[in-house]
Formats: C-alpha cells, structure tokens, sequence
C-alpha cells in the first residue's frame, strides 16, 4: 500500500514538474512580439498586434483614416500621422505621430500602456519594452542595434585628413575638401588657425575610447629626434562625433614636449 501512495505520489510529482515548465515556456513564446520600432529615442509598437493581446476590440476607419481601441470602459482614438490621441474622448499629446509602415500602424507605446491604467518599461540591454496591463505583459522588440563603432577603414581615412591639415595653404576649397570627414566648427577653428596648430604627421593610430554612441577620443603619440641628444615627444589628442549619419572629427589638440637625456 505504501508503494502505491509512493509511486502515485512521485507521478504527480513528475505531471507538476514537467507540465508547468512547458505551460510557462508556452506563454513566453505567446508573449513575445518582434517588429516594434525605434524612432527619435521612442519606442513604437503594433498597435493591432499588441491591442488583440490584451483582448482589446480594434476598429480601424479606412475613410477618417483612425483607429479605435476598446478595452473595458476605456476607449482610446487615434489618427495617422497625428500627435494627439483621444482617450475617453479627453485629448492627450504623443511624443511621435501615429504611422503606418509596411501597412502596420505604430503607436508610441507609453499612450496604449497608460491609456488603459498599465506602464511601459524599456530596457535598452534587451532592446525592448514590457508592456504590462493588470496581470498581462506582452514584450515588444525591436530589431537588433546596428553597429556604432567606427571601422578600421573610416578611422584610418580621418587620420589621413587629420594630418593634411596641418598646413592648408594647398586647399582653395578649405571647407568642401574637409567637410565629408570635419565638423563645421572643426572646420572654423582650423580656418581660422591656418590648420592644426603644433600638429605633426602620426600615422600610428590607438584604440578609440567612446563616450558614447555618439562621442569618441584616441590619443596618439610618437617621438622625433631633434638632433643628436635631444628627442620630442608629441601627443595629439583626437576627438570624434557621430553626425550627419557618419563619423567626423570634431576637436584636435597636440601638445610637444622636449626630451632632455
């Protein structure tokens, strides 16, 4: 008899301990939408796939162009490429317009969380945003981050120009020359400096230390013989910003030094 209550007993064991995993793991995949979007710093989701989620009744109007969302005695209204939502008929300003992409229409996804009494949380790891609403969540992610990091090749091309702007007495078209790989106030200071001043021609380039996704510095330095017992040290230090869609260089700084034996 023992035995009995013994295997029955580790049976529903095994059933709980096998069968709730797969549920959980069931739910997750449930959970889990991946074309939301990133726009200006603002996550944007599916309006239809993330409402249909959290049962809510979508209704969209082909001829005013909106899109209507029901869910319990909230409705929330919205219209494409529009910055204003209506929730409960009360006019509520959008951080990004209502858009349609690929004939998927995206919405900011703070306006659906706290239009129905929920939050939106962003995690910048993972990439994507935890809308939860009562005891439902829903996950929306985005596609991967593209690559930041500045290539060997664009790095080695600024530092070329880096060093042909020591002396611009060559250049008739100072600004239109340097423009692809300077920032305009780069380009004003070394105008109105006549060119890098103390710069030295560095072709050894160092591993870049970035700020940000957007900021970065390298610090290079050499030694030169001045003559037969003294050597200079210089240091040149080189700051670079990520803008109009590339990497430019935006502040060089060089400083020499005497070496005495």
């Amino acid at each position: 008899m023992k035995k009995i209550i013994l295997v029955l007993t580790l049976s529903l064991l095994c059933t709980l301990l096998i069968g709730n995993p797969a549920t959980s793991f069931a739910d997750s995949i449930s959970n889990r939408i991946d074309n939301g979007k990133i726009e200006n710093g603002r996550m944007l989701i599916p309006i239809r796939a993330v409402s249909e989620h959290f049962h809510s009744k979508v209704v969209w109007n082909q001829d005013k162009a909106t899109i209507s969302i029901t869910r319990g005695k909230r409705e929330v209204l919205l219209r494409i490429n529009s910055r204003t939502a209506f929730v409960n008929a009360t006019a509520v300003n959008l951080d990004m317009p209502v858009k349609i992409d690929k004939g998927i229409t995206y919405v900011p996804a703070r306006i659906f969380a706290e239009a129905f009494g929920g939050t939106a949380l962003w995690s910048q790891q993972e990439r994507k945003t935890t809308i939860t609403i009562g005891l439902e969540q829903i996950y929306i992610h985005t596609e991967p981050l593209k690559p930041w990091r500045m290539s060997q090749e664009r790095i080695n091309v600024l530092n070329k120009k880096i060093n042909e702007a020591t002396d611009l007495s060559g250049y008739s078209q100072i600004r239109e020359h340097f423009n692809p790989y300077f920032t305009d106030t780069f380009i004003n200071k070394i105008i109105r400096s006549k060119g890098i001043q103390n710069n030295a021609i560095l072709t050894k380039t160092a591993s870049i230390s970035y700020d940000s996704t957007t900021s970065g510095r390298m610090h290079q330095s050499a030694y030169f013989d001045m003559n037969s017992i003294q050597m200079e040290l210089i240091n040149r230090y080189v700051f670079y910003t990520f803008v109009d869609n590339q990497w430019k260089v935006d502040d060089v700084n060089v400083g020499r030094q005497i070496i005495d034996p």
